[in-house]
């Protein structure tokens, strides 16, 4: 099985099922309804951990905001950096890991979306991130976090997924979830040009609850749960698990 951070990685390979064009053209409500929800009303020092190709980073630029957009895999910052530079944007670019990204206070608001938390196999890992994430933040800054809770998932588990993309690439993923439902079990396949390329796609699973006790022990002071970017209740009816976490 490869390695998901390689010079190959899932993410690189995979670019156009995770980040296909409508990704790209939901995210500016997506980023409206975000900053409702952190209650932003103007420009603010922001970081979007993990980025990806910048499908949020883009449009926060775009309209004021003051973008850091980190991630870890090379051919992503690239992709932005052209993007940024087609559309004649300034934010800063930076590749880093998110277990060892921090910036003491000089944040308002923090973006961790997509489901982009979780694929490290060791818990503390995970709370290493919070706790980056908190001491990042001023005084009453947010962070906003995007998961497919536990709850979520486990209601709508589907064991096998498969779907072709435009350029004819091929994506199977097979799923198996623990005994107790805190670990999905994944393998991504991806059949591109007559190669296939199989990668462990694993992630714990948070239920809302948890997050919100993880969040706080991490150095958060307080933290609402929604059951979606449209602001409804977390609750049996959640689409999403969305966290609006703030410091002190």
């Amino acid at each position: 099985m490869e390695d998901r951070y390689g010079a190959d990685s899932v993410w690189q390979i995979g670019r156009e099922s995770i980040f296909p064009s409508s990704a790209f053209a939901a995210a500016p409500s997506e980023m409206a309804a975000c900053l409702g929800l952190a209650g932003v009303t103007g420009a603010v020092d922001l970081l979007d951990l993990p980025c990806g190709p910048g499908r949020h980073s883009l449009p926060l630029a775009r309209v004021g905001h003051r973008v850091v957009a980190v991630d870890r895999t090379p051919a992503y910052l690239d992709e932005l950096r052209a993007r940024a530079q087609d559309d004649e944007l300034k934010l800063e670019v930076v590749q880093a890991d998110m277990r060892q990204f921090v910036r003491p206070g000089a944040f308002d608001l923090i973006l961790n979306l997509y489901h982009s938390f979780g694929y490290f196999e060791d818990i503390a890992q995970d709370r290493q991130v919070l706790r980056n994430f908190a001491a990042s933040l001023r005084s009453r800054g947010a962070l906003v976090m995007d998961l497919i809770g536990r709850e979520i998932m486990t209601r709508d588990f589907q064991p096998l997924r498969q779907r072709e993309l435009a350029d004819g690439t091929v994506v199977r993923e097979e799923a198996m979830l623990s005994d107790d439902g805190r670990w999905l079990y994944s393998t991504w396949l991806l059949a591109v040009d007559g190669v296939t390329h199989e990668f462990d796609m694993s992630h714990r699973l948070y239920g809302g609850i948890e997050l919100q006790d993880e969040l706080l022990a991490a150095g958060f002071s307080e933290v609402t749960l929604y059951g979606g970017f449209d602001g409804r209740p977390w609750s049996e009816d959640a689409i999403r698990l969305v966290a609006v976490a703030r410091v002190s």
